[in-house]
Order: structure tokens, then C-alpha cells, then sequence
């Protein structure tokens, strides 16, 4: 490899286009190489550059603890030979990654420390630091106050580094719209999302999550195309050798479970098991089998994201063992989920994800009560 400038320049526009088509950890190889290069070179605001987008990509390619040491690297460098607007994107990926990890108090003492740094240097980049409050606060589960900070996040973009895409911003407001159950909302914001076209295969089934949730939080609506587009991902997912899972396939699997359309439902997760390693998995994964419990008692197909019909009867003798086979699995689901929650709760200082839980084993039992007194009217 050549020693130059324009050697640096070409591994860095390769490590551009690698992201740009989801290689993620191509992507962080290249701009560890342009690291070592623009070292060499004695080029520091080039290496912090570089340290940044392979932060960047390592936390894409699943690879959160070397993304950290790329990016403490990067906001570590002294500060005179570094562009600040570098230090401060390296700042905010820092962020991002401690959403997902660290105490609230952690996170809170990151975003007064970028609150600092913004105020000191007087630079108009506060747009990420109020979508990152908009973060916190949808994690905790005080979704008016997430709404509030994504509108003054979107509103305040800049389309000027450091920032995030459009994407980024309106999927979080779509999101959001969705928990805060406001359908038209939701719909125009995913009609927004769809109309940008992003390229960037990360973005992409944002696009298709954005569609699914206006559909969902429209009760389900007639359209059968959100539920082409679940089966469509499902396939492409299990063709692919080591896709990175960005939360579309649980999404894809609860659209088909609303349409009651279970067999590729049993045929992904048979092919490639889809393990309770999150509080979101492990609760998508419990709803699922809550569907299927319903699907087997004759009842209808339920979004527990929110709520469900009163049901005082069953419609149909149901198959006692094959419902309390699939109840017994989605009480074991959701004691995962609730382990998962404690951890969150406590890291999050809110009782959002406890009392999701919570209100999931009630239906749960509420299932089980169905299912015994029917089959107390209807003894073998």
C-alpha cells in the first residue's frame, strides 16, 4: 500500500460505499487501515476522522466494545490538531452505544457534558444531543417527553456535519407516534420516511418498519401489502448468510402474526431461531406465542402493543394440549422478558419495562382461565 494522501483519500471512499451497502465490518477494516495510514502520515485531524466512522461501523457490525475503544480514541486526541466537529459526532456515537449499556445517570452526564462543549465552542449542533434526550426519554418510557425532544431535534436540523439523516429523525418520530397511539401521525410520518428513498442498506427497512407500524396502528387495516413485505424480508433474511438483524424480522413477524398467517412464521423461526437475548426479543417472542394461544382457543388476532378486546367465552372447543403447549411457552418467554426488565428498570431508573411484562402475564392468565373453564365444560 502507498504511503500518501491519495491512498488515504481511496480507503476512505471504500469504506464510504461499504457502509453504504450494510458491509459493515469491511467498512470498520478499511477505516482502521486509513487510521494506521493518516498516523503514518502524521496526519491527527485525518486519524480522528477515520476513528469516528470506524466507531461507526464497528457498533453497525454488532461490535459495541471495539467501537468504544475507536471512539474514546477519537474524543481523547488533543483537541487543537482535531476538527471539533469530529470530536463532537465521536461524542454522540459514544451516546448512542451508553443508551444501550450504561446507567441513566451515566447518559444524562454525557449529554450535560455535550451541552458544555456546544455552549463553549458555539456551534449549532444541538439537533443530535435533543434526538439523543428524545432517546432517553422513549427508553424510559415517558413518551410525550421523547415526542417533544424528536420534533425540537427534527426542527433543529442541520444538513451540515456533525448530523443525522432525515431517516434517522423521522423513523424516531414514527415510533414514537406509534407508542403515543396516533395513527394519522404515524401514517404521515411513514409516508415522509418513504418519500426520501434513503439508499443506505441500513435505512432502508426503516422504510418498511415505518409502513408496518402505520398499518398496525391503524387496527390492521385491509391493505395486504405490509403483510407481502413481512413474508418478502423473511425470505430475502433466510437467504442471506449472516444478515445483521436491525430490529425488522421481529417487526416482519408481528405483522403476520396479526394476519394470522403463521406458517412462515414457523418456518423463519425454524430455520433460524430467533433467541430471547434482549427484552425485545424475548417479549416479541412471547406475543407470538400469546397469537398462537389465541389462534388455537378461536379468538381473534390481537397487537399487544395495544391492548386487547374483553373476552368473557371461548367460540370454539379449543385443542388442550396443543393450547397449553403454546401457553406454557409464552409464560417462559415472558419470565425471560421480566428478567430482562428488572435489568432495564434499574439501569433506566423507570418501571416501563416491569410493567409491560406485567400486563403481558395478565392477558396470559386471563388466556389460561379461558382455556380451563372450557375445558371444564367440556371434560374428555
Amino acid at each position: 500500500m502507498t504511503l500518501d494522501r491519495p491512498t488515504l483519500a481511496r480507503l476512505r471512499e471504500q469504506a464510504g460505499q461499504a457502509r453504504q451497502a450494510g458491509h459493515y465490518a469491511q467498512a470498520a477494516h478499511l477505516e482502521r487501515q486509513a487510521v494506521e495510514l493518516a498516523e503514518t502520515l502524521g496526519l491527527a485531524g485525518e486519524r480522528v476522522r477515520a476513528l469516528l466512522w470506524q466507531g461507526y461501523s464497528l457498533r453497525q457490525a454488532g461490535e459495541d466494545d471495539l467501537a468504544l475503544a475507536a471512539l474514546l480514541q477519537a474524543i481523547n486526541e488533543p483537541t487543537l490538531t482535531v476538527d471539533p466537529a469530529d470530536r463532537f459526532g465521536a461524542l454522540i456515537a459514544i451516546l448512542h452505544i451508553s443508551l444501550e449499556r450504561k446507567p441513566v445517570r451515566f447518559c444524562r452526564a454525557l449529554l450535560e457534558q455535550g451541552r458544555r462543549e456546544l455552549a463553549e465552542a458555539r456551534q449549532p449542533w444541538s439537533a443530535p444531543l435533543d434526538f439523543l434526550e428524545g432517546e432517553l426519554a422513549y427508553r424510559q418510557g415517558e413518551f410525550a417527553a421523547a415526542w417533544h425532544w424528536h420534533e425540537r431535534a427534527w426542527a433543529g436540523r442541520r444538513d451540515a456535519h456533525p448530523r443525522l439523516t432525515p431517516a434517522t429523525h423521522l423513523w424516531a418520530l414514527c415510533r414514537t407516534a406509534f407508542r403515543r397511539r396516533e395513527p394519522a401521525e404515524v401514517e404521515r410520518l411513514a409516508h415522509h420516511l418513504q418519500e426520501l428513498r434513503p439508499n443506505a442498506a441500513l435505512e432502508r427497512p426503516l422504510v418498511l418498519r415505518a409502513r408496518w407500524l402505520a398499518w398496525r396502528a391503524q387496527g390492521v387495516a385491509a391493505d395486504p401489502t405490509p403483510v407481502e413485505q413481512a413474508r418478502t424480508l423473511l425470505t430475502r433474511a433466510a437467504a442471506e448468510r449472516e444478515p445483521r438483524d436491525f430490529g425488522a424480522r421481529l417487526e416482519a413477524l408481528r405483522v403476520l402474526a396479526l394476519a394470522s398467517d403463521w406458517d412462515p412464521i414457523t418456518a423463519d423461526l425454524r430455520q433460524k431461531p430467533l433467541h430471547p437475548a434482549t427484552f425485545e426479543t424475548a417479549l416479541g417472542l412471547g406475543d407470538l406465542a400469546l397469537g398462537r394461544a389465541r389462534a388455537a382457543l378461536g379468538l381473534p388476532a390481537v397487537d399487544d402493543d395495544y391492548g386487547e378486546p374483553a373476552v368473557d367465552a371461548l367460540p370454539v372447543a379449543p385443542n388442550s394440549d396443543r393450547v397449553a403447549a403454546v401457553l406454557d411457552e409464552a409464560e417462559q418467554d415472558y419470565r425471560e422478558a421480566a428478567r430482562f426488565a428488572e435489568e432495564q428498570d434499574q439501569r433506566l431508573q423507570t418501571r416501563w419495562y416491569g410493567d409491560t411484562v406485567r400486563e403481558r402475564q395478565a392477558r396470559l392468565n386471563r388466556l389460561h382461565s379461558l382455556a380451563d373453564s372450557r375445558e371444564s365444560e367440556n371434560p374428555s
